[in-house]
């Protein structure tokens, strides 16, 4: 009776084993494309669209190598023209800003200026590396252009 229940217990301990391994390994996919998405939020954008455009098209190496590079060039395009608007989107936020701070209280204004500060930081965290900039805080001087990198 022994030799069952210790086969029992082998079997589940396999079972147990595999589903964590999986349970890890998915975590670790999952969290490696979320981090690239954050990252390039663009691109990642540019190649779910690519992608779902192009899958059913049964397109040859060359034709895929060329759309690839339309779909490429556009991104380019798409991150120039952020660049140029960058800063008159930030005036823009910046009189939103001025626009709501001139309506609550005091108080609600502090509390309104600690919510700016706590999404500017979990953005900062989430796309460290991306190309993305901070808001402009209520009552600073408004950004001058961005910089080129």
């Amino acid at each position: 009776m022994t030799r069952h229940w210790k086969a029992i217990l082998g079997v589940l301990l396999i079972f147990v084993l595999g589903f964590t391994s999986g349970v890890v390994c998915s975590s670790i996919v999952i969290i490696r494309k979320a981090r690239a998405a954050l990252q390039h939020p663009g691109a990642m954008a540019t190649a779910a669209l690519e992608k779902q455009l192009t899958q059913n098209l049964d397109l040859d190496p060359t034709q895929r190598q060329q759309i690839h590079g339309y779909f490429m060039e556009n991104l380019q395009h798409r991150k120039e023209l952020n660049q140029q608007i960058r800063p008159q989107a930030q005036m823009l936020n910046q009189q939103t800003f001025q626009q709501i701070t001139a309506t609550l209280r005091p108080d609600q204004q502090a509390l309104f200026r600690q919510n700016i500060d706590k999404f500017r930081n979990r953005l900062t965290k989430a796309a460290a590396n991306a190309d993305w900039q901070s808001l402009p805080m209520p009552g600073a001087s408004p950004p001058g252009p961005a910089p080129q990198r």
